[in-house]
């Protein structure tokens, strides 16, 4: 691994990045808030400083980039822009590991706060918050592949290293296109909820808000109790709406926008996407007879806190804490699930589920005709045993460092429901989570070294687990010292 070509790549994202913080410094100064412009300010000159430092010496091409290397970029990028976007939360007066958690929570599109009065911070503040999810949703390094040309067809190991879900797929011959593309149907339902929003009777600066974290899957919100704060059934309805959106495949939104025929409805991952918001919701609303007497309000929240949790997003349009348990381990299964792979939503992915659930079955089979050849299929093709290898060994360490992470916080003060709730709530990107973590409580209480841990695990579950974690395999590292000594003689 060349190391300098890793450093001055990040540089070059981390640079590019600087320019992000005249947008949230703009709307502090039309707030009025001077102090808070001037850290914006500041902070966009570091980040742009910082990132021309690393790209100082001589300059590499990238259009060779080995996979290892994609992935080293891709990993560390994420990870010192969390630090970038750190610095406003520090100028507020947050601590160094509350304002890495808040900074990583929002780029990973996470959605967990460690803010306890929301009073105490400025609307440029909550801009931020909103604006570093939105880069997240559809992801940073896919926008700087569709913004920078001089990336070549180096592009393409960033952009799949980064893109979330066990998928290659592509809808133009140039990976700088698809990228753009992408990101082209994400501006545009973002803009087409900020309409929705302002029409339902928000305010224009929680519609902007709200429409960046609602499309990202991401959560964050300028009102202390998330949508349940405007008490509005027309704004939970358009939220829901968009949310659905949002755990859907992009690819499939731009096909079908685009006239190559209904995408979505023809994809087997996407049947199943709807399969399972459907009996969720109807379960919550079986389950909650109790809490809501009303059949339109109970089938609306289900419907809503089920969308939420299973795209990832995080809203809360009720204290769904306040639930009952049988409603709440509905909402506990769908942490696990995830939305489609391709969409701005976190978790494992709704075609790995298939896939796992599939491959079980057939070997069931094969226990009973140990000779037959008893394929893989989704969507009427073979899946190849690499790509069913890759989901299995996903799957193994995701629970691991799901596992390491609930003993961790529970070993450091943290009820079992918590620390559950709270690992898999980090690790999968969504958000709230039970009890002390509850939709209307924070990540505040919990151990400094707890914070520490659901820091690294946003990051790590954003990445997809193995993107990050085969960075620790000692031959990477040693290779890299080998290829740095060579570079330099």
């Amino acid at each position: 691994m060349r190391i300098f070509v890793v450093v001055q790549t990040i540089g070059g994202f981390l640079r590019l990045f600087g320019l992000a913080f005249l947008v949230p410094c703009a709307v502090s100064l039309l707030y009025g808030e001077r102090h808070d412009a001037t850290v914006f300010l500041g902070a966009g000159v570091l980040s742009a400083a910082m990132g021309h430092l690393m790209m100082r010496g001589r300059r590499s091409p990238i259009d060779d980039l080995k996979r290892v290397e994609g992935l080293a970029i891709v990993s560390g990028a994420w990870l010192l822009l969390s630090w970038s976007a750190a610095i406003p939360y520090l100028g507020a007066g947050m601590g160094p590991i509350d304002a890495m958690f808040e900074s990583m929570s929002g780029l990973t599109t996470t959605g967990a706060t460690v803010m306890r009065d929301f009073s105490e911070y400025g609307r440029g503040l909550f801009f931020w918050r909103s604006m570093t999810q939105w880069f997240g949703g559809m992801g940073v390094i896919a926008l700087f592949v569709a913004v920078l040309p001089k990336l070549g067809i180096g592009g393409r190991q960033l952009f799949f290293a980064e893109a979330p879900g066990p998928t290659d797929e592509k809808l133009t011959p140039r990976i700088r296109k698809t990228a753009a593309a992408l990101w082209s149907v994400y501006t545009g339902l973002t803009v087409a909820q900020c309409v929705a929003l302002m029409a339902a009777g928000m305010p224009l600066y929680d519609a902007a808000s709200h429409a960046m974290t609602t499309l990202s899957a991401g959560g964050f919100s300028p009102h202390g109790l998330s949508i349940a704060g405007y008490a509005n059934p027309a704004v939970e309805w358009v939220v829901i709406v968009f949310m659905f959106a949002a755990g859907a495949n992009f690819a499939l939104h731009y096909r079908t926008m685009v006239g190559q025929g209904w995408a979505l409805p023809k994809d087997e991952e996407f049947r199943a996407y709807v399969g399972i918001i459907v009996v969720a919701t109807v379960l919550c609303v079986v389950f909650l007879r109790p809490e809501f007497p009303g059949t339109v309000e109970r089938i609306r929240h289900s419907l809503f806190q089920t969308l939420s949790i299973m795209t990832t997003t995080g809203y809360a349009s009720t204290d769904f804490q306040l639930w009952n348990d049988q409603a709440k381990m509905v909402l506990l299964f769908l942490m696990f699930i995830g939305g489609c792979a391709g969409s701005a939503a976190g978790g494992p992915k709704v075609v790995r589920q298939l896939l796992i659930a599939r491959f079980t079955l057939l070997e069931l089979r094969r226990t009973l005709h140990p000779r037959g050849v008893l394929p893989v299929k989704l969507g009427g093709r073979v899946v190849s045993d690499d790509v069913m290898r890759g989901v299995i060994v996903f799957f193994l360490f995701y629970l691991l460092v799901f596992a390491v992470c609930t003993l961790v916080v529970g070993a450091l003060g943290a009820d079992l429901v918590t620390a559950l709730t709270a690992s898999i709530a980090c690790l999968g990107n969504i958000g709230p989570g039970f009890n002390a973590v509850g939709p209307m409580a924070n990540f505040a209480d919990l151990h400094p070294v707890s914070r520490v841990v659901l820091t690294a695990a946003m990051w790590i579950g954003r990445l997809e687990v193995l993107t990050v974690l085969v960075l620790l395999r000692p031959e990477v590292w040693r290779g890299a010292q080998l290829v740095q000594r060579a570079s330099t003689r």
